[in-house]
């Protein structure tokens, strides 16, 4: 019998109570009013209790007396609060609101699930620090989950007590019937679909909210024929270091822009029941030097994205619903913080984890906006992740978001570089997030609690330490010393492709200079890559990993996944070796390491790509395993140049 209780989130007040005794698998639920009446049969409250003992290894409901369960309901609890008191003669449970009573079972299922069903006497008080607490998934670039993927994660969330979720897009992630035609290699989620995950989302007290770029981040449209002569800098962008950047920007003064985002929302909002629209509005990268020049110098760059928001503003409130949008460009120009309307919640976003949140909380709230602090998993760019980066960066968003009175918690998982990421790779930042969005004090800093939730309730690990390896999966980038912002070296590397060591230093310089035409802090490029300790990071995690017993479905994919993203991160190793020539003094051995590098190459992308189809729609993968085959091509391009050379 455990002496603590095994509950993640761990919950705002747990009283250990004198004694112990054990439940029954079979549940008896008397409610004091129609209200508790209602709430227990919508959320089939003796169903899911009896399910959960049986499932605990409790046996035949029939061979025991009936757990008495007494339910009431509270005016004076937080909507999403709720209380257990476990004493021996029954379970005495109060809620508020049906959401409340909804996450009482969820904390009395996991007990189940993890402690069995003999336990020490208890009374929990509980209740959210965070009124939204959420994850936002990319869909947008390259990998599009299929339905049952986006099911799973619901159940995950929901078990998490997590209750708002956005599937962030920018290209043709959703079937617009308008646009069909221009995109006609993409394999979108359906309209369909969409009102069966909302649906889906809704029972599990998840609130689905749509979510589409409209402003930057529009270089999947812009790029096509169609819609060329929308964009800020129709053509490409060019840089104070001759270098031109793709055009990504809309023209916020061109009529055709805002009729793109009318058309796109008419077909888009319709199959969505939550009251909110993520227009983000982010890094529109140009805006104001190109087509729209003129009324920027008339009016400034702010009061010209504002100008352009609002229409956007008054399309979502036809809808009936209200904005959510990302506040980098509202911080940098500070002029139109106090012409916001009431009705718009600013997201603020910060993924680096030696950045701190509070100065732009502190603004928010003298200035009385509505907004949500969105740290983020530091899994894109970076393979299997940037572990202690992750925790800094969730630690620091929960802590201040709670001081500064922020109304929710938004956990953001990117798909950059290609979204090569296995999505287990994310699952300690989807749960760490969960816990610091739900109780600030109680759950930050608690990474066994962490590693125990991921190994023993989400990947269900017989070992127990699939959740310890993934964090420790993330951590690799410590044995780089790179001071590359937001990705990996080993990340970079890989989608950049093969070089010389002086050319990839002189296009990394360049490329530094170029990230701070769109944000970059300018560091100068730096490497202190410990490839030997490498080596050994390398088959430590490989010995761990094989030593996983996953008691899950799909246990044979996520064991395949990770060990293909080890084998990815060995090989950006082996690609740094012959970069920077580390035991390679001529050319037969160059040719040597070339020829393996090859071979493993060609079987990563084999599985990358079977791997990709178990879970994701095919449509984006050409455009994710591009630089790999890249690399490989290129490998086959230096042999033939030192064959050429022997003969």
């Amino acid at each position: 019998m455990k002496d603590t209780l095994l509950l993640y989130p761990q919950p705002r007040k747990a009283e250990r109570l004198e004694g112990s005794s054990a439940l029954s698998a079979n549940f008896s639920v008397s409610c004091l009013g129609a209200e508790a009446e209602s709430a227990a049969g919508a959320l089939r409250m003796k169903e899911r209790l009896e399910t959960a003992a049986v499932n605990a290894g409790a046996g035949a409901k029939e061979a025991s007396t009936a757990t008495e369960v007494r339910l009431g309901r509270t005016e004076e609890l937080h909507p999403q609060g709720y209380v257990i008191e476990w004493n021996g003669e029954g379970l005495q449970l109060s809620f508020n609101e049906v959401e409340g009573l909804h996450y009482a079972l969820v904390s009395l299922e996991q007990l189940m699930a993890r402690q069995g069903l003999a336990w020490n006497h208890f009374r929990i008080e509980d209740e959210p620090d965070f009124p939204v607490r959420g994850l936002m998934l990319d869909i947008g670039r390259n990998k599009i989950p299929n339905l049952d993927t986006i099911l799973s994660l619901i159940d995950r969330m929901s078990e998490l007590k997590l209750n708002h979720l956005q599937l962030y897009m920018e290209g043709f992630s959703f079937d617009y019937e308008a646009y069909r035609d221009s995109f006609p290699d993409a394999t979108p989620i359906s309209a369909a679909e969409f009102r069966e995950l909302d649906a889906y989302a809704k029972g599990k007290f998840i609130d689905l909210v749509p979510n589409q770029n409209c402003l930057g981040h529009m270089g999947p449209w812009v790029a096509k024929p169609a819609f060329a002569e929308l964009a800020e800098h129709p053509g490409g962008q060019q840089t104070p270091i001759a270098i031109k950047l793709p055009p990504v920007t809309l023209n916020p003064t061109d009529k055709r822009s805002i009729d793109l985002v009318k058309t796109m929302f008419s077909d888009l909002l319709p199959h969505f029941s939550s009251d909110y629209v993520n227009i983000n509005l982010d890094e529109p990268f140009g805006l104001g030097a190109g087509q729209s020049k003129a009324r920027a110098d008339e009016i400034g760059i702010g009061k010209l994205y504002l100008e352009y928001a609002e229409q956007v503003f008054d399309i979502v409130r036809s809808y009936g619903k209200r904005t959510l949008m990302w506040g980098d460009i509202i911080t940098k120009h500070e002029e139109i913080i106090p012409l916001l309307p009431k009705d718009v919640t600013v997201l603020d976003w910060n993924y680096e984890g030696q950045k701190t949140f509070e100065p732009h909380c502190k603004l928010f709230k003298e200035n009385g906006v509505p907004f949500y602090v969105c740290p983020g998993t530091s899994s894109w760019s970076a393979i299997t992740g940037r572990a202690d980066n992750m925790i800094a960066n969730v630690s620091d968003a929960a802590i201040n978001g709670k001081t500064y009175g922020a109304g929710g918690f938004v956990v953001t998982d990117w798909g950059d570089s290609g979204h090569w990421q296995p999505m287990a790779a994310s699952y300690p930042g989807y749960v760490y997030a969960a816990g610091a969005s739900w109780q600030v004090d109680a759950n930050v800093g608690t990474m066994e609690q962490v590693e125990q939730y991921v190994s023993e309730c989400i990947l269900r690990d017989r070992s127990g330490g699939i959740g310890k390896l993934l964090l420790e999966l993330g951590r690799y980038y410590h044995l780089e010393q790179s001071t590359l912002e937001n990705m990996t070296y080993m990340s970079y590397l890989l989608n950049r492709g093969l070089s010389t060591r002086e050319k990839l230093e002189s296009d990394t310089a360049v490329l530094v200079k170029l990230l701070v035409e769109i944000g970059g802090s300018g560091t100068p490029f730096k490497l202190d890559y410990r490839y030997n300790e490498m080596q050994e990071w390398i088959k430590q995690r490989e010995k761990e990993l094989g030593r996983v017993q996953l008691q899950i479905v799909d246990a044979d994919t996520v064991v395949a996944e990770l060990a293909n993203a080890i084998r990815l991160i060995a090989h950006g190793s082996g690609l740094h070796r012959y970069i920077y020539r580390i035991e390679l003094p001529d050319s037969e051995a160059e040719g040597q390491w070339l020829r393996k590098l090859k071979a493993d190459l060609a079987l990563i992308i084999e599985e990358f790509n079977r791997l990709w189809l178990q879970r994701n729609r095919k449509g984006g993968l050409s455009e994710s395993n591009r630089n790999l085959y890249k690399l490989l091509g290129q490998y086959d391009e230096r042999l033939r140049e030192l064959e050429a050379g022997q003969a």
